[in-house]
This record gives structure tokens, C-alpha cells and sequence, in this order.
């Protein structure tokens, strides 16, 4: 579990997960996916690993001979959308306003290493989401980043105003491309320039300041703090607990939870990662258990979900596992917290 630097454009390895599981929604075979990127899916769940941006592009270019299709970036994108606390970028969707939630949006998808991805530009005639780095990366990368963003941007703003004027792009127009699908069939296309002096988004004016109904300080203090527990330092990329932590924060609602898909995952004995795990002072089980109650804080102060969706969320498969999982937390069922989520927050 060696994790080597790179000095080009890196993706952490959960983005691409989440870019290979979106191409599988699609309707792309797994097998086929995962033999474009020569690697397997439990190496894809490892969140100290990093890829080149090279491996999105061959894994679009299986995609589009699985699904027969040439222009997949922005299906790929509306399917990266968000959509709870263990996908990468939710805790953007609560910022105070939307320039700030589009930053962090893309930051927390682990691109670039510690270099910024995108940087908002302020213009008068309306700001400019601009991408950040002078590195030749595949263009595949920065279609479906642009196309998640927009998609997250449409679902940020609500219809309440007006988000993506224009898309600019430095490399020439990819063969088949047929732009950012509108999240309003009526609206008109979103014009797309090629060849451009930069690669940006451009947006309506004031867009970026506008302010988020979904605002919530109880939330993002808690996110950061979550952050916090499993945030390595350059000298601490093998941190054990830390790993699996962040490994099961972002597979809580899919596959990998048990002690075997984590060891598979860290290339170890599974006895051998429960024993590491134990001299750093904890046990996996303990550690699940803990990101779980961590996270279902979250759900709570979000307020929106009922209690199967929360379990379900939370990975479990019956709604009395999570019942008696929160009692034993709290010394209460769940419902006795619905609607009083802030309780959660002490």
C-alpha cells in the first residue's frame, strides 16, 4: 500500500469510481469498463490511490463503444450529480452561496493533487469559472467536470435564476459532440466555443453571489469536521484508520463495506488489516460504526430524508438495523429525533 507522487495532472481513484459507475448506469458492462482501465474495481475504492487523467479517457472511450454512443460526457455528468453525504461534493450543495458551493463542488472531487482545479474570475458582464492548471489533460476530463458542475449548478439554483451562459474550451470541438444537455427541454442550447485562448464556464451575471436556500452552518461545520478525521498530511498517505475511514465514508450506500472488500481493497490478508487496524486503536467494526453515526448526524441536520432512506443511506439493509444501531448510540429510537435533527448537533 505504497502511494507514489506524481508531478502531472493526477484524479483520485474515487472520482473515477464514481465516473466508471456512472458509465455502468448507463448501461456499459463492468467487465468491459474495467479492462479499458486494467484494473479492478476494489482498486478503484482505495481513496490514497491517484490515476492519471489518461484513465478517463480510456474509460470513455470503452463507454462509447459499450453504449454505441460519441457524446457521453454530459450523461456521465447529470449521473456524478450528488445525491448524499457518501457521494463526492454533497456537502457543497449547503454553502451560503452558489460561487462558493461550485468551488468546493469540484475541489472535493480530488483533482490536480493540492493545485486548484478551477478559480472563479469576477467580470463585469457575468464571472467565469475558469480551469485552472496549464497541464494537457484529456478533454474527456474536462468535458464531464464542466458537465457536472452545470448539472449541480441547475440543481443548486432551483430555476430561481439563471446559471451557464456559454462554455469556451482551448482544444478543437471532440468528434460527435453535441454540447451540455439542457436540464429544460424547452430551453435553448448553451452555445460552446472550441479553440479558445482559455478553457471556462461563463456565467449569468451576479450568478455566483446569489444566495442558497439550502444553506445550512450546522452542516458545513460538521462536514469540515468529518473532513478533519480522516485529512492526511503528504508525510501520512499510509495512515491506516484514516484510509478505511474515508474508504467507507464513500461506499456507505454502495458495495464494499464488509472487512474482505477492504482488505482486497488495501491489498492486504483481511486477518492482517483487522490486526493493523486493532494496534492503531481501533476495530473495523468499531470505525464503520463510527462513520455511520458520523454521517447520520448529517442526514438529520440536513432534515429532508424519512428514516428507511437515512438507513438505507447509511448501509443497512433493514430499517430495525439502523433502529437498534441509533438506540444503542443515543439511548432512543430514531423517531424520537425526527423534526428535532439539531439535538444531533451537541
Amino acid at each position: 500500500m505504497v502511494y507514489p507522487e506524481s508531478t502531472s495532472l493526477t484524479i483520485s481513484a474515487q472520482f473515477l469510481y464514481r465516473v466508471y459507475l456512472s458509465c455502468h448506469a448507463l448501461q456499459a458492462r463492468k467487465p468491459q469498463l474495467l479492462n479499458a482501465l486494467q484494473c479492478s474495481e476494489a482498486e478503484l475504492r482505495d481513496p490514497g490511490y491517484q490515476l492519471r487523467d489518461e484513465s478517463i479517457a480510456s474509460l470513455c472511450a470503452a463507454a462509447r463503444e459499450e453504449l454505441n454512443r460519441t457524446d457521453i460526457h454530459s450523461a456521465i455528468g447529470k449521473q456524478l450529480v450528488p445525491q448524499g453525504f457518501s457521494d463526492l461534493g454533497f456537502s457543497a450543495f449547503f454553502q451560503s452561496n452558489f460561487g462558493e458551493a461550485l468551488i468546493q463542488l469540484v475541489t472535493e472531487q480530488g483533482l490536480g493533487g493540492e493545485q486548484p482545479i478551477v478559480k472563479l474570475m469576477p467580470l463585469s458582464s457575468g464571472d467565469r469559472l475558469v480551469w485552472n492548471d496549464d497541464t494537457a489533460v484529456s478533454s474527456d476530463l474536462v468535458h464531464i467536470v464542466f458537465a457536472l458542475v452545470y448539472h449541480c449548478g441547475e440543481s443548486l439554483a432551483e430555476r430561481r435564476f439563471q446559471t451557464v451562459k456559454a462554455a469556451h474550451f482551448a482544444h478543437p470541438r471532440p468528434e460527435g459532440f453535441r454540447g451540455l444537455e439542457e436540464a429544460d427541454s424547452k430551453a435553448d442550447p448553451i452555445p460552446c466555443h472550441f479553440n479558445r485562448p482559455s478553457t471556462y464556464l461563463e456565467y449569468h451575471r451576479s450568478a455566483m453571489t446569489k444566495s442558497l436556500p439550502r444553506y445550512n452552518p450546522a452542516i458545513v461545520s460538521a462536514t469540515g469536521s468529518q473532513k478533519a478525521v480522516f485529512s492526511r498530511g503528504r508525510f501520512e498517505r499510509e495512515n491506516l484508520v484514516k484510509l478505511t475511514y474515508e474508504y467507507l465514508l464513500y461506499l456507505l450506500d454502495k458495495s464494499g463495506l464488509s472487512l474482505d472488500a477492504a482488505a482486497i481493497t488495501f491489498g492486504m490478508a483481511e486477518r492482517t488489516l483487522r490486526r493493523k487496524l486493532v494496534a492503531e486503536g481501533i476495530s473495523y467494526r468499531q470505525l464503520l460504526e463510527q462513520v455511520r453515526r458520523d454521517t447520520c448526524r448529517l442526514y438529520f441536520l440536513e432534515g429532508t430524508r424519512n428514516l428507511s432512506e437515512i438507513a438505507a443511506k447509511l448501509g443497512y439493509s433493514e430499517l430495525s438495523a439502523f433502529t437498534r444501531a441509533y438506540t444503542s448510540w443515543y439511548g432512543h429510537p430514531p423517531s424520537q429525533d425526527t423534526g428535532t435533527a439539531t439535538a444531533l448537533a451537541a
